[in-house]
């Protein structure tokens, strides 16, 4: 059986095919088709089973409007990346002049997934997946044609690099947030604060007593790396009274930690208070849920969208605020005085 298309039931009507295609686009408003002929072209194609290829005329109008990469950095934004594609999803819907397709960095490798998409056509890319100056170095813009990347989840800190024009970096410091957060629990009466804290390898870092370390390599599952090699040592401290609110840069390994702790007779939050990092969706149905500090990528994403749109001119450096979303995991702790936004999800 073939499949049928847009000419056969031009063909079938004796009518043009753009009157087909307007009448079941949706556009024929916009070409004053009546509405009894617009009944007769969609009864004929049902009749003659015509199915849609969306993918067909989304590569058709590309020429035509604005092309998006949402470039993926790595599994750790999964859970970033999620609401972005269903907002993306739900505003592009609506538009006709914008479509965006989605690009994953290989091995990180950031460099071919924007060349991967210059050769789809694509010149404008959102890199979602926690980025900093170094790694948007390794694109290598000057191999390139002109473009514009929008590092939608960038990391400000300590030494910045100098980036080519074309970069926009929308993202917040996080070294200093925790800074701000431990500085506010130990004040409050909420510490000791605790702070597990990943590190590269040939990376140089000071120990500090306050902080448990532990070698970002080869680590296949988090979950389980945070409930049988970080738990033991937050066990340790929790019960010698040298933890009493514990920061993980991950939620995955949080819930991990949970778990063992939980197993071993320590209480959440009533003996130690944890909180997580990314705001993955499954945080908030841990069997204690978690608390979790949420980046704003959405947020800045939503900003990006709305100035490409408009053809704003876009600042090259913006920093928002990130979200501490409250579940049972911390206590109902009182947080007037702390300066970044707080709610109760």
């Amino acid at each position: 059986m073939s499949i049928v298309t847009i000419r056969d039931i031009a063909r079938a009507l004796n009518i043009d095919p753009s009157t087909v295609s307007s009448c079941l686009s949706g556009k024929a408003a916009k070409r004053r088709i009546s509405p009894e002929r617009i009944e007769e072209v969609r009864r004929k194609a049902a009749e003659m089973g015509y199915i849609p290829n969306k993918l067909a005329s989304r590569i058709f109008r590309r020429n035509s409007k604005k092309y998006l990469g949402l470039v993926v950095r790595n599994d750790t934004a999964n859970s970033r990346v999620f609401p972005v594609l269903d907002y993306l999803m739900r505003e592009l819907a609506l538009r006709d002049d914008c479509d965006f397709s989605v690009l994953y960095a290989p091995e990180d490798d950031l460099g071919e997934a924007v060349r991967n998409g210059i050769g789809l056509g694509i010149r404008d890319f959102i890199i979602i997946g926690y980025v900093r100056g170094a790694d948007l170095e390794t694109i290598g813009f000057e191999q390139l044609p002109e473009i514009s990347v929008y590092a939608a989840d960038y990391c400000f800190g300590e030494g910045e690099k100098e980036l080519p024009a074309v970069v926009s970096r929308i993202g917040f410091d996080r070294t200093a947030y925790y800074r701000e957060l431990c500085g506010f629990l130990n004040s409050a009466g909420y510490g000791p604060v605790n702070i597990v804290q990943a590190y590269e390898p040939g990376e140089e870092f000071q120990q500090e007593a306050h902080k448990i370390y532990y070698l970002f390599e080869h680590i296949k599952d988090l979950f389980a790396f945070g409930a049988e090699h970080l738990a033991p040592q937050v066990e340790e401290r929790v019960r010698a009274g040298a933890c009493r609110t514990l920061l993980l840069r991950n939620d995955s390994l949080a819930i991990g930690v949970m778990e063992t702790l939980l197993a071993h007779g320590i209480r959440i939050p009533e003996d130690v208070a944890v909180i997580g990092f990314n705001n993955a969706p499954f945080s908030a149905y841990a069997k204690v849920p978690l608390t979790t500090i949420a980046p704003p990528v959405l947020e800045g994403v939503k900003l990006l969208l709305k100035g490409i749109l408009e053809q704003e001119e876009l600042p090259k450096e913006l920093r928002i605020a990130p979200t501490l979303n409250l579940r049972s995991s911390v206590p109902d702790w009182n947080w007037e005085g702390f300066v970044f936004p707080v709610k109760k999800s």
